[in-house]
């Protein structure tokens, strides 16, 4: 039942906000999360929104860092502890109207079990780099090309 609360929640909620960002243009600050494990990466599969696998992330509430937010982002969408978490780059994206500033991270994780909200998340699941799958968000890419560009000008 409080699934389905939820979900009729969310489809009236996301076109006021829409209709409140096209309005005020706001800035916004947001986070994506590379999480990696024996060479396989964790991707989260949305249940709202764009309904693709993308990385763990969200948005940077106030008073809150965006290491801060990576960190719980993750575990509250995979149960993923991250701790040493470095920042790899950003973007800057305008979809939906907002200004938004988001920073990537990347981490290691030894944990491997994923616990996850069902309201939020479809399903999560480790995918080597050349396995990812093909309904995917674009942002993935994109996220993938700036943590390349870091990795070649760390070394």
């Amino acid at each position: 039942m409080k699934y389905v609360i939820v979900k009729i929640f969310l489809f009236f909620y996301q076109p006021m906000m829409k209709f409140y960002w096209f309005v005020f243009r706001p800035k916004t600050r947001g986070v994506k999360c590379i999480i990696e494990n024996n060479g396989k990466f964790l991707l989260v599969k949305l249940n709202y929104a764009h309904h693709l696998w993308t990385f763990p992330g969200g948005k940077v509430e106030r008073g809150e860092s965006f290491l801060e937010a990576g960190i719980r982002e993750t575990k509250e969408e995979t149960g993923i502890i991250v701790k040493d978490l470095i920042c790899v780059g950003f973007y800057k994206a305008n979809k939906e109207y907002k200004d938004d500033t988001v920073e990537i991270y990347y981490g290691n994780s030894s944990m491997v079990e994923t616990k996850i909200d069902p309201i939020e998340i479809e399903k999560v699941d480790w995918f080597r780099r050349d396995a990812f799958p093909k309904d995917r968000a674009s942002t993935v890419d994109k996220i993938f090309k700036i943590y390349d560009e870091f990795i070649l000008i760390k070394n």
